[in-house]
């Protein structure tokens, strides 16, 4: 009798004995002992990196995902010792553990399922490594095979076993922070790009649910590219943070949205049963509360010190508001989603009700040709969401005002000219060094985001310039190696730009990371859109 067999995957620090478990979790704890139609569910429950070993192991498996590939291995040991053919399987992941499921679906297809029963225990799992780096390597050729029995062959495509992969905010790169000087070396692109994240053309339905509001630049969201006209793809963008999408907080009102929608989708797709008595735990609350993540070190301590601990972690963190498609009222519209991409109702039901505990949420506005509008731009926001739309046309940008940095006022032309050298700007000075230091290092090692404590953000323009960004992946669109993904306008006191790509526009003052707090005032940017 055929089975089903499922593999769920967690997220960095998360497993079976935290306060609050992920949605992945609840998927594992909530499945019945057969599916709608009577055939046995099997299941496997992987914990997130940094969950397992001592204090070292852990902080480097969060960190750094070190143990990545063996969770993979793990999962992969586990569906070659339980899958007999004509079973189906069905994996699901959060955060890391989602790009874990999509890797493990990748070596499936490049690997198959090894008959590890016809081996003994050292032969069997010499041979599973062997077929792990088989797909670590990319290689087309066949002796890696020679001698390995399987259950499902990889080259009998038409069998692949895995017919839905159903993943929470899978993050790019790792999660690693690999803007940081150094880190870069440590952790290099091709030690990277071993895991297969593209959607095999044989899964018949896969679904991404999307966190609107995380703004963690190494927690950048890998979307699955375009699918194949028979595949049934959607990925769906849903209000809040990455754990307010794939679970982990005490108020689950968000995440659970998330999770009845993967769960709905699970059941009608491929007929997964799931418990109702868990089921009816699960309550939506699009007005629930709309969780900083990246405040979860300083929020737990006193709060003298958060302003210490927040300073480090800007510099580690780097926030980078996501490419995300535009929240608009009911009814209007521009450009249509990209393939495959939808915004959940609990997202425009959140702008529509205005929750009291975060305010209004993602209000919109999208200029036309001759439209205009003017926006202020605060000196010690990293970020000021101006809650524009800017479409694919020209645009001019003039800004006027003054703000103050490091006892230095200026305008948004930046600190320039005699004032350069003003007592107070000396601070300035010595960061102009050190963001010579930053682009000679990225001219010697090609990496383009690596910046250390002290550097501008933007060490090719002057501190305290008012730079725009369009968020909308431009570059990584464009494959502009290493580059920083949004399209860039430096702005100063006024330019003219050609936005290429649609997105969400956002400003802010050219300083160092973890310096903010102290700025003061802000200019007033005024955008129009000419054609």
């Amino acid at each position: 009798m055929p089975q089903r067999l499922i593999v769920c995957c967690d997220g960095t620090w998360l497993g079976p004995d935290v306060a609050s478990v992920s949605n992945v979790r609840r998927v594992y704890n909530a499945l019945m002992p057969t599916d709608v139609n009577g055939v046995p569910q099997l299941s496997h429950y992987e914990p997130g990196a940094g969950t397992e070993g001592g204090v070292l192991r852990r902080l480097l498996g969060a960190g750094f995902a070190v143990g990545l590939s063996n969770d993979v291995l793990d999962a992969y040991q586990w569906l070659s010792a339980a899958y007999r053919p004509g079973d189906s399987v069905a994996l699901f992941g959060f955060s890391r553990g989602a790009y874990t499921a999509r890797s493990l679906a990748g070596l499936i297809a490049a690997s198959g399922l090894i008959d590890i029963g016809a081996y003994d225990a050292p032969t069997a799992g010499r041979h599973l490594t062997r077929a792990h780096l088989h797909y670590r390597a990319g290689d087309s050729g066949r002796r890696w095979r020679k001698g390995l029995r399987f259950r499902f062959d990889p080259d009998d495509e038409a069998a692949f076993p895995v017919d839905f992969i159903g993943v929470w905010d899978t993050v790019g790169a790792r999660g690693i922070p690999g803007n940081l000087a150094g880190i870069g070396l440590l952790t290099p692109a091709r030690g990277l790009r071993f895991h297969d994240v593209r959607l095999n053309r044989h899964v018949k339905h896969a679904r991404h649910a999307l966190a609107l509001d995380e703004p963690r630049r190494p927690f950048t969201a890998t979307l699955w590219e375009p699918a194949e006209a028979h595949q049934d793809v959607e990925q769906r963008w849903f209000p809040g943070s990455h754990m307010d999408v794939g679970g982990g907080h005490r108020r689950a009102g968000l995440s659970d949205g998330a999770l009845k929608w993967m769960v709905e989708e699970a059941e009608k797709t491929v007929g997964l049963r799931f418990s109702q008595y868990a089921l009816s735990q699960i309550r939506p609350d699009p007005a629930d509360v709309l969780h900083d993540d990246h405040r979860g070190v300083s929020g737990a301590v006193p709060f003298l010190a958060e302003p210490v601990l927040g300073t480090l972690e800007q510099v580690v963190w780097q926030s980078r508001p996501r490419a995300v498609p535009p929240v608009l009222p009911a009814g209007n519209s521009v450009q249509p989603l990209p393939p495959t991409q939808t915004l959940d109702p609990s997202v425009r039901e959140r702008q529509q009700r205005q929750p009291i505990t975060g305010g209004s949420y993602r209000p919109t506005r999208v200029l036309t040709p001759g439209d205009t509008a003017t926006v202020e731009i605060h000196a010690r926001d990293l970020w000021n969401d101006t809650g524009l739309h800017l479409e694919p046309g020209s645009y001019t940008f003039r800004a006027e005002g003054q703000w103050l940095a490091a006892w230095t006022w200026s305008d948004p032309g930046g600190v320039r000219g005699l004032r350069r050298f003003e007592p107070t700007a000396l601070p300035r000075r010595i960061g102009d060094v050190i963001d010579q230091g930053v682009r000679v290092y990225r001219a010697l090692t090609g990496q383009r985001e690596a910046t250390v404590v002290g550097a501008s953000r933007e060490v090719d323009l002057p501190w305290m310039y008012l730079v725009g960004y369009v968020a909308n992946d431009a570059e990584r669109v464009r494959g502009v190696p290493g580059g920083k993904g949004h399209e860039r306008i430096p702005i100063g006191r006024g330019t003219t730009h050609e936005v290429k790509r649609p997105g969400y526009f956002y400003a802010y003052a050219n300083d160092a990371w973890g310096f903010y707090g102290s700025h003061r005032g802000s200019v007033r940017l005024t955008v129009v859109r000419k054609s």
